[in-house]
Formats: C-alpha cells, sequence, structure tokens
C-alpha cells in the first residue's frame, strides 16, 4: 500500500502541474454550461428548470458538473484549467480504489500491479483530463465495486458497508444511467454470499433473511441517492424517467461513421467484434498479453471445478452440489471483478448497443480489467521469481517504452495505439484518434504565440476572425482563445482556420497552410491562413 501511495502521489503532482496543458474538448463545451444550470435548480430550490432546457443534458447526472462549477467560482485558475484538474483528481481517486480493491477481492500486490497498468496505458491516462462524463463514471463505478466487495466480505453484510454499497451505487446511476449495473453486482454479490452459507444448515435461515434484508436497504438507498442527485429523476415516476434515458441512450443515441482497423463502422450497427478489436489495439502490448494469460488461467480454473463439482455429485449427490456452489462462492470477489470487467462489453455486444469513440463509452471497465491483468501476473509470479533478472528487464523494457511514447504525445496521450495496431503512425487514418479535436487547443496557442512574435498589421485595428472546426462546436469555441479573438463559424469570413483529425470542415477552402500539430509525423490540427485577396490564394487542404 505504500508504494501504490507513493506512486499516486507523484502522479497526482504531475497531473495537477500539467492540467493546464490539455486541450479543451468536444462535450466540454456543453458540460461546462450545464454544471451552473444543475446548480442553479438546487440553489433555487427546485423552481429554475433552465437546466432540462439545455439540450439532452438533463438525461446525465450533474454531481461532477455541479463540483466543477463550485471549484470554477473560486477563480482560483482558468475555468477550463480548473475543471481538467479536478476531473483528473477525480479519476485518479477512482484509479486508487484498486489498491484496496485488488487487495480483498484477488491478492496481495495485484491492487498496485493494476494501477500502474492503468497508468501506464496512455489512452485512459489522457481522458483522466477532459472527459465530462466518462472519467466520473469510471470513479463512481470503481467505488461502487469496492463498497459491494467489502460488503460481501464478510457473509452477512455490516450496516456500515450496507450503507456504503448503497450510497455509492446511487452515486453511479446518477452519473450515467449504466450505473444500474452497479447494482446489479450487488445483487449477484449477495446472491454468492448466501450461497456460501447453504451448507451451514443450523443457520441458513436467519443468514438469508439477514442478507435479504440488507440487500433491499441497498438498493433502496441506492435509489433515494440517485434520485437526489439526478434532477431528471425527481419526478412522481422516477422508474419511467429512468427507462426513457436507457431507450434514449441504448438505441437512439447520435449515430455515425467512424474508422476502426482501417474499416468504416457505423456506431448503432458495430460488430461483435468492435469492442474486442478496440482493447487490442489501445490498450499497451504488456496488458493485452496479461489478459489473454488471465483468460486462459480463467478457462483452466472453470473447467478445472466444474470437473472437481462432477465428480462430487456422483460422490454425494445433492451435497456435492451444495458444497461446490458454497465452494464457488467463497471466490465471490473475484467474480464480482470478472462481472464488472466483462459484463458491460457482453452486454453492448449482445445487445446491439451504440457505442462510439474508441473505448470511451466503455473506459470504466478498464480499472477491473486491469485487476484481471493483475490476477494473472499473480499466478504467474512462482515462475518469474525463478528468473527475477529476465522478469524484471522485460518489465522495466515496457514500462519505459510505454511511459516514453506517452510523454512524447503529450498532452495526447489518450491518441496512444500499441504495436499490434501499428503505433500511432501505423494507426493514423485506420482509426479514430484524436476524435475530441483535443490538438486544436494546442494549435491555438501556437497560433496565439506566432501573432503575438510577428503581430500583422491589420490585426492592430481589429481582432482576428477565427474559426476552429470541433464537430457541432464551431460557435462555441471562445474559451479555448487567450486572446479576444472573433469566433466564425464560415471559413469565407475567416482569418484564420483551424481543422483537426475529426472535423476538417474547412477541408476545400483556399488558403496557406502555417502550421501543423504532429505526432510521429502525423497531422491532428493545421492552421490555414485565409487569403484576403485572390492573388494570395493557395493549394485547398488536401
Amino acid at each position: 500500500m505504500l508504494g501504490g501511495g507513493l506512486l499516486l502521489t507523484a502522479v497526482l503532482i504531475i497531473g495537477l502541474i500539467t492540467a493546464s496543458d490539455y486541450g479543451l474538448t468536444t462535450d466540454e463545451f456543453i458540460f461546462d454550461t450545464y454544471g451552473p444550470k444543475a446548480l442553479a435548480w438546487y440553489s433555487s430550490w427546485f423552481t429554475n428548470r433552465s437546466l432540462f432546457e439545455y439540450g439532452d443534458t438533463y438525461l446525465y447526472g450533474p454531481w461532477f458538473q455541479i463540483l466543477v462549477a463550485v471549484a470554477q467560482s473560486t477563480h482560483s485558475a482558468k475555468p477550463f484549467v480548473v475543471r481538467h484538474a479536478l476531473s483528473f483528481v477525480v479519476g485518479l481517486s477512482g484509479i486508487a480504489a484498486l489498491l484496496p480493491l485488488g487487495r480483498l477481492a484477488v491478492g496481495p500486490w495485484t491492487g498496485f500491479a493494476a494501477v500502474v497498468l492503468c497508468l501506464t496505458t496512455g489512452n485512459l491516462y489522457g481522458h483522466l483530463f477532459f472527459t465530462p462524463n466518462d472519467i466520473p463514471f469510471l470513479a463512481a463505478m470503481t467505488w461502487a465495486t469496492l463498497a459491494i466487495v467489502v460488503m460481501s466480505k464478510s457473509g452477512i453484510p455490516t450496516w456500515p458497508a450496507t450503507l456504503a454499497a448503497g450510497l455509492s451505487t446511487g452515486l453511479a446511476i446518477s452519473t450515467r444511467f449504466g450505473g444500474m449495473l452497479s447494482q446489479l453486482y450487488l445483487i449477484g454479490a449477495m446472491v454468492m454470499c448466501a450461497l456460501s452459507l447453504i451448507s451451514v444448515s443450523d443457520r441458513r435461515k436467519g443468514s438469508f433473511i439477514a442478507i435479504s434484508v440488507r440487500t433491499l436497504t441497498a438498493l433502496i438507498i441506492g435509489w433515494l441517492t440517485a434520485i437526489a442527485l439526478w434532477p431528471w429523476l425527481q419526478a412522481p415516476n422516477p422508474i419511467f424517467r429512468f427507462l426513457e434515458v436507457y431507450n434514449y441512450f441504448i438505441r437512439s443515441y447520435v449515430q455515425f461513421e467512424y474508422e476502426a482497423w482501417g474499416q468504416k463502422v457505423t456506431s448503432g450497427a458495430l460488430p461483435w467484434h468492435y469492442v474486442p478489436g478496440q482493447l487490442l489495439a489501445r490498450l499497451p502490448e504488456g496488458f493485452v498479453a496479461l489478459l489473454i494469460i488471465a483468460a486462459i488461467f480463467g478457462a483452466v480454473a472453470f473447467g478445472r471445478f466444474f470437473r472437481e463439482c462432477g465428480a462430487r455429485i456422483k460422490q454425494n449427490g445433492l451435497s456435492g452440489i451444495m458444497t461446490s456452489v458454497s465452494e464457488l462462492a467463497r471466490w465471490r470477489g473475484l467474480l464480482i471483478v470478472a462481472l464488472a470487467a466483462l459484463g458491460p462489453p457482453i452486454f453492448v455486444v449482445a445487445r446491439g448497443s451504440v457505442v462510439f469513440d474508441g473505448l470511451r463509452h466503455l473506459i470504466f471497465i478498464l480499472p477491473m480489467l486491469a485487476l484481471l491483468a493483475a490476477w494473472a501476473l499473480l499466478q504467474m509470479a512462482p515462475l518469474l521469481l525463478r528468473m527475477p533478472t529476465y522478469a524484471a528487464g522485460l518489465v522495466a523494457l515496457h514500462l519505459i517504452t510505454t511511459v516514453s511514447i506517452m510523454v512524447y504525445l503529450h498532452p495526447l496521450e489518450y491518441i496512444a495505439m500499441n504495436a499490434f495496431a501499428g503505433g500511432p503512425v501505423g494507426a493514423y487514418g485506420r482509426f479514430d484518434l484524436d476524435y475530441w479535436s483535443a490538438a486544436a487547443t494546442e494549435a491555438v496557442r501556437r497560433l496565439e504565440e506566432r501573432l503575438a512574435r510577428h503581430p500583422p498589421v491589420e490585426f492592430a485595428m481589429r481582432q482576428p476572425r477565427v474559426m476552429v472546426c470541433i464537430g457541432f462546436r464551431e460557435s462555441m469555441v471562445e474559451p479555448i482563445f487567450s486572446q479576444p479573438w472573433i469566433v466564425t463559424t464560415e471559413p469565407t469570413e475567416a482569418d484564420f482556420v483551424i481543422v483537426t483529425e475529426r472535423s476538417k470542415c474547412a477541408r476545400n477552402v483556399r488558403g496557406i497552410i502555417i502550421d501543423r500539430v504532429e505526432r510521429f509525423g502525423r497531422i491532428f490540427a493545421a492552421t490555414i491562413e485565409m487569403p484576403r485577396h485572390e492573388s494570395r490564394a493557395g493549394k485547398p487542404l488536401e
């Protein structure tokens, strides 16, 4: 735990120092306004209904956005720097929960290994700063899973653990509708608690009643918490309203095409292999290898269990079944983690849910997958200890390589791709990489520096007109600017146009490319100086 604490402290310091480096992203423009509106709902004693008239943001719980609004009101830093710093702290606290969760559910050192895997996954680390819903949801789901494991640890849950599980599952539900999964995990954990006591005949009835009462209490507390924190549910029919949100997001949400492994896919009709393919491409190579080993160990363990179960049944009949079920339930901590890691992607594939932007909608399962990978590492420990020099060298080489790439990509760590996908170079054009258009902010900063060094005469009398191509947010990009530049949404009216990998809204305009934001020689944003006279017209952007 000491090593994990020191690592997390070091990462916290680095994250807070670098929070101002990260770009403003698509959803942040929307949710930065949602926070004050949600805060007004509560501060007006539920009379200010402006949050319900602001797009579809009210279909998300606002607790994190309210925290951001309160923190921004202190004016301790620029508003979006505050947002990025708070997002990072919340996300890191979710990852920190892996330390006790790993120890309770899996074994010693697994929590630390899982934290290392998470923090060296560029796609996850980069998202910690600027994902207004997905990272708070990751934190809430990880906290909820920890509380559920604690609740199930003693067989008959204690009342403090029951309260914690209820509050944390309610927080998860009030972050995003998918938080309902946490209550399914809770029910599954309590069923396993009951099964673990099935062979204790003298106290079976009383134990089952106690477990049932605590389970029902936790579920009720969860829903009361969700209703209290999510204004949309504060109505006479909260369950019906929840189902409305479910139906909206599960199939009717925004749908569009994008690249995955060089093929065009549609968010509303994804192939079954989309999620496994994204994990294979975006997780570090060592993470992927450990997950494959975990799958093999898991299959072997279940095969051995069912073989022994069959032998018990042949020998002891019903008693053999009860003994086998009770034995399986003793592994409930690890089974809960496995359910939290594998249940959501299996549901997405089976249900055909709308998913887009790489792993962002499922990024909350990465901490649980890291625990499974750490479990595989723990199983291999006897073998690795026989060749400690080789094992340590291999781990060190992998970590140095992975972290070096993240440092080079900074502040675009989230576009990291592994060798299976060809790295960022080979994945460029074959995958959605900078789908948040985070590179646009870096392009703006560089343009500001350029004009400060060599200010054109014409801008002495007026501010530049700038268009930033961030999908559906071109009119909202003013917070990116450090100067009072004029936002325009028409390329022909702009002095400068900044195009991004995801949004090339000025693809066919004539202008001169004066700057490029690149990583490994690949362009993620480009600044075009638009001609003020026909004689200055350059070639169209390719």
